[in-house]
């Protein structure tokens, strides 16, 4: 594959009605989709994690408001939380899923997301889904069908409303079960280089039944499942040649990663003199 042919098949793809179209890269393609929070046992520790990372940096954090905005920074330093990179640029996916792991095959997975799934930063349901990351590892609810008020009247519901209202103190302490069990995608503030560069956003993660067990993606989203047929599977014979051909495009660590310790790297790599 190359960068004409993945392109084309990208277009043959085309928009529909009602939907719309992201990407993410995976340099390995047997990774999963899921947030480095859960991987590796992270999830019993994520209220530590949440409350470790603005203690030890919290001039990182005094101009941010809500705790969706304090994942996203969290995120960005590659701090494990609930949610996961995704772009809205096809080109940066592809360079995400050649970057690493030269001896593997990558893979560029395309997001097809229903409307009603995709939330601005300051959605109550967004605001519900991001304070689970506050929540201690006990945190549970029943999810049986039961009213919304009953629901919401659980013990565990209330430590969620109590955060919630720290960052909303308008906010009416009711959230649907549909939603915390939701995956959705988050359109961000765009407070940093990185990404407004890398067009991106985030999926975000409820859970199912309790915060060890997390919501899944709908594979009805995934059109690589759903569509046999558009393979977005980049062969490790390819990722150089593909690396290449998007440096030459703009698209490259120099361009996708802004900082400067990142530059330092791309010059070092552009001006070495190969003997």
């Amino acid at each position: 594959m190359d960068l004409a042919e993945f392109i084309t098949k990208i277009e043959g793809v085309g928009i529909s009605d009602g939907l719309e179209n992201y990407f993410r890269g995976h340099s390995d393609y047997t990774f999963k989709l899921e947030p480095s929070v859960y991987r590796n046992g992270l999830i019993t520790s994520e209220d530590k994690i949440f409350k470790e990372a603005i203690i030890r940096t919290p001039y990182e954090f005094q101009h941010h408001k809500s705790t969706c905005e304090k994942l996203v920074k969290m995120q960005h330093y590659g701090i494990p939380t609930r949610l996961l990179d995704i772009t809205s640029n096809p080109l940066v996916a592809l360079y995400f899923a050649c970057n690493e792991y030269p001896e593997k095959d990558g893979e560029v997975v395309f997001f097809q997301v229903p409307a009603n799934f995709i939330k601005y930063y300051d959605s109550d349901s967004v605001s519900a889904l991001s304070n689970l990351a506050r929540q201690k590892a006990n945190f549970e609810c029943d999810f049986t069908k039961m009213s919304i008020r009953k629901f919401n009247r659980q013990t565990h519901m209330g430590f969620l409303h109590h955060s919630i209202k720290e960052e909303k103190p308008y906010y009416q302490e009711i959230i649907h079960p549909a939603d915390l069990e939701s995956v959705f995608v988050v359109k961000a503030m765009f407070d940093n280089a990185r990404i407004i560069n890398q067009q991106g956003l985030f999926m975000l993660f409820g859970i199912r039944s309790n915060k060890n067990f997390s919501a899944t993606v709908p594979i009805e989203w995934v059109l690589n499942m759903m569509r046999p047929e558009v393979n977005f599977k980049i062969p490790a014979k390819d990722k150089l040649k593909i690396l290449a051909q998007l440096e030459v495009n703009g698209i490259g660590e120099s361009t996708l990663f802004p900082e400067i310790e990142y530059q330092g790297s791309h010059l070092k790599q552009k001006y070495a003199k190969v003997k």
